[in-house]
Order: structure tokens, then sequence, then C-alpha cells
């Protein structure tokens, strides 16, 4: 038996209702959804700026190809909306909202993708524990972005698919890059030298 566009809508429908805060949600649940929709992903450029600013080969490599994937991900988020635009809950409406949205397509969520690409590029690059834990904050994000009603679980799932492709395939890509990398080292160095000098003193 196929799985119909409208059984997978209607599926659609009914993890968002499960997930989504209801009309009279507590403000501590409330400011927990709020802080996973809108804060935790600026962990993620954290966790890359604190990568490339290691000073470590490796690990400014692993840095460099999760920013690019991110940045090909959410590209590509702007084709899929352009081309397959889809509402957001609130503009069906359904559910109840928490946080204020642009009336834009809601598939994928640029949110869990960039977290996503983020992730998967870590794990491939061997950082296995970092990686992990991104995961699982990106877990909270996509619970956030349909608790706070601006996403469906649909939204989520494409977002993990975009960002796997994206970090799978800029892997693939490494071999290529590598000069562009060896020049962004020898730039880095250069700005921001000092800074690596002053840690091997202390």
């Amino acid at each position: 038996m196929f799985l119909t566009s409208e059984t997978a809508g209607k599926i659609n429908d009914t993890l968002f209702l499960l997930i989504n805060a209801p009309v009279h949600a507590s403000s501590l649940m409330l400011t927990i959804g709020n802080a996973c929709a809108s804060w935790l992903v600026f962990l993620f450029p954290l966790a890359l700026l604190i990568y490339w600013f290691s000073f470590k080969t490796e690990k400014q490599q692993v840095a460099l190809l999760a920013l690019i994937s991110a940045l090909l991900a959410l590209s590509i988020n702007l084709v899929i909306g352009d081309f397959f635009p889809h509402p957001r809950p609130f503009m069906v409406p359904i559910g109840h909202t928490f946080i204020s949205h642009a009336a834009d397509s809601s598939f994928p969520s640029d949110h869990m993708t960039l977290a996503c690409a983020v992730a998967f590029s870590f794990l491939l690059g061997q950082r296995i524990y970092t990686g992990v834990s991104l995961l699982l904050l990106s877990l909270f994000i996509a619970w956030g972005r349909i608790y706070m009603g601006v996403h469906f679980p649909a939204d989520m799932l494409g977002s993990v698919l975009v960002g796997w492709f994206c970090a799978w395939g800029v892997k693939k890509a490494e071999y290529i890059l590598i000069p562009l990398f060896k020049q962004l080292y020898r730039l880095n160095d250069a700005i921001f030298g000092y800074l690596r000098n002053t840690r091997v003193k202390h």
C-alpha cells in the first residue's frame, strides 16, 4: 500500500498537533520552547569558531567543511522554498503559534537544516563526540520549532535529508577544496596568528 500525499499530509498534521504547545501552555514550557526554537541554533556557528580558532589544521578543515555544507544546504532550501512552497502551520491555520514569524515557506526548516549540516559534517570528519552532541541539540531545535508552532514535522525530516546530502557531498569533494583551505589557513595565521602565540606563551 502506497503512502499518498493526502495520507502523508494527515500524518504530518497529526504529529504536529501532538507536539505543538497547547493554548494554555505554562510559561516555563514556552520559555524552554522559545530557547530551543530560537537560540540553540547559535551554538552551531559557535562550535565552528571554536574549531577554527583551535589553530589545529585537522579541526579547521572540519569547521570549513561544515561551513560550506551549511551554506550549500541553506541555498538549496531557498530553491526548494521558491519552487515547492509549503505554508507554515499558522498560515493553514492549524495549532497554536507562540513566536512571530514571516509567512514564508516552511519546508525545509532553515534552523534545522543548518544544525544538521554542521552536525553531520562533524560526524563525517570523525569528530564523533562533538557531532553526536550537536545532533542531539538539533533534535531540541526540531522540537522547539514544532512546539512553538512555526514548523511541521515534515519540515524537520526534509532538513535532515538536505543537511545530510550536503554534508556528504562536500565531504566527497574535500580534495577539490584543499587548495582553498591552504589559502585560508595562511590568511588566518597572518591575521590571527598572534592569538596562537599568546596561547602558547601561557
